[in-house]
């Protein structure tokens, strides 16, 4: 694709530098993401750690700055997330090291993030390299914007006429009544350039974990390596991809209504990584010809973080009634011997394998097994019968202003109707929320789907009101930068 102008961009104050690193594992590991053990047989696709390191510099010399960390793993860590900082300790004494975050894709296709892990250290050891280098490659850079739609994901929560929903619920129930939820079909684009107007870099905010090989056992980047390839294949080998999940606790990139009848490609397996891969690409195919021509080197760039304190859900006496109740029936039916077939996890195992041989799309485990009921139910027990358990969740917020658009954070699963309330009340022209970042809040589901219960909706430690205060912090920091900064 060629350039529209040749002529050079003045040198607005904004620097941008990108650099990526590979932390594949060798060899057999333990996939993370199921309750249930996967160990790897090989790599699908490389897991990538991908930095974009930005700085506006103001007049008098003072800087803004934001170092954007994604990587091809289930959780941000907030050990992780210490562990880079403190690590950087000392090493670009003109960076804020307070002003790096993390953010993941939530592929279930890569080893738990753990830092004191083989993995761990490795994804350490990438993190580190890549700020490093984003950050001694920044150049004079510009921006431009884009927003398309493609339909990426899929609400996965089904409700029936009872009042019960599940996760990848069975739809051709007779009882079946409806999708729980919305879906966000809307992507949105940062294009990043030199002066010369050269695409260096993308971030593709998509509202759809990279979970179409989550029971997979071979290492995969899931449809970000999809992406990635066919990015490469039009711009070059020079043009990174900043990967971002906007919110998308609800969401899974597949249909339960049509159950492949249209013929869709297996989005359970390689063909829909293949498939996500074209849609996504076919979107900036679209939005790329009117990018070119919104590019602009002077942007306003502001970066704020904040430690923010939302409340704990808390487990009423009825809700621990019923979940102690479901403990109690399920353990008394176990033998005595933890290595009988007939144990509930033993069960729960033997299904999964049963099912893997005979069908041919998943999910192969079943939430609403003795098992699948036994875990959520022994969390809400825990946390109702823990007197010490925090009423407050505290997580670190960050907010990005780069010209008429905001950026922010959360590290939840965060269900797709609260990101709504943030982009609706945003005076953010397009907002990039970023779920998975910083930490591992788990789901945050809606009032609608704690009533409706089923996995993702039984055991939260953040419920509705936290999402609420969340929404509130969210908004309000976002607008500051609007009120403040004409």
């Amino acid at each position: 694709m060629a350039n529209s102008s040749q002529h050079q961009l003045k040198d607005g104050g904004l620097r941008i530098g990108w650099a990526a690193e590979d932390v594949t594992p060798e060899g057999p590991v333990s996939l993370y993401g199921q309750y249930y053990e996967r160990i790897s047989g090989y790599v699908q696709s490389p897991l990538t750690v991908t930095a974009c390191a930005m700085e506006k510099i103001m007049d008098g010399g003072r800087s803004e700055q934001a170092v954007l960390v994604s990587m091809d793993v289930i959780y941000t860590l907030k050990e992780m997330q210490d562990a880079v900082r403190a690590h950087l300790q000392g090493t670009m004494p003109d960076l804020d090291l307070n002003k790096i975050f993390l953010n993941a894709t939530h592929t279930h296709s890569a080893p738990y993030p753990d830092v004191e892990s083989n993995f761990g250290e490795l994804l350490l050891n990438g993190i580190c390299k890549a700020v490093i280098n984003a950050w001694k490659y920044r150049r004079p850079a510009a921006v431009s914007t884009g927003f398309d739609y493609a339909v990426i994901g899929h609400n996965r929560r089904v409700m029936y006429a009872g009042g019960t929903a599940e996760m990848y619920g069975d739809t051709e129930r007779e009882d079946f009544l409806a999708i729980e939820g919305p879906t966000d079909p809307g992507i949105d684009l940062l294009f990043t350039w030199d002066l010369d107007k050269k695409l260096t870099g993308i971030w593709i905010n998509v509202a759809c974990p990279a979970q179409v090989t989550e029971s997979k056992y071979y290492v995969s980047s899931d449809f970000w390596s999809e992406v990635r390839k066919r990015i490469a294949e039009r711009f070059g080998e020079a043009v990174f991809v900043l990967p971002q999940c906007s919110a998308a606790g609800d969401i899974a990139p597949r249909d339960l209504t049509t159950r492949y009848r249209a013929g869709e490609p297996d989005m359970w397996d390689v063909p829909g990584i293949v498939e996500i891969g074209k849609r996504i690409d076919r979107v900036i195919q679209n939005v790329y010809p009117f990018a070119l021509e919104k590019i602009t080197s002077d942007v306003v760039f502001y970066h704020q973080s904040r430690q923010i304190q939302i409340p704990t859900r808390v487990i009423a006496d009825e809700e621990y009634k019923k979940a102690l109740a479901v403990v109690n029936a399920i353990k008394a039916t176990e033998p005595a011997d933890p290595f009988s077939p007939l144990t509930a996890w033993n069960r729960f195992l033997k299904e999964i394998k049963d099912n893997e041989k005979i069908k041919t799309h998943g999910p192969w485990d079943s939430k609403t097994s003795d098992y699948g009921w036994l875990r959520p139910m022994e969390i809400v027990v825990q946390q109702y019968e823990d007197r010490q358990r925090a009423s407050q969740y505290q997580y670190e917020l960050h907010v990005l202003r780069i010209g008429d658009i905001a950026l922010a954070t959360n590290p939840f699963e965060l269900f797709v109707d609260f990101g709504f309330a943030i982009t609706a009340r945003s005076k953010a022209r397009q907002t990039f929320i970023v779920q998975f970042a910083g930490d591992s809040g788990g789901y945050l589901p809606t009032q609608r789907a704690l009533d409706g219960g089923g996995y993702s909706a039984m055991a939260n430690n953040i419920g509705p009101d936290g999402g609420k205060a969340l929404v509130e912090e969210t908004v309000a920091m976002i607008n500051a930068m609007w009120d403040d900064c004409h």
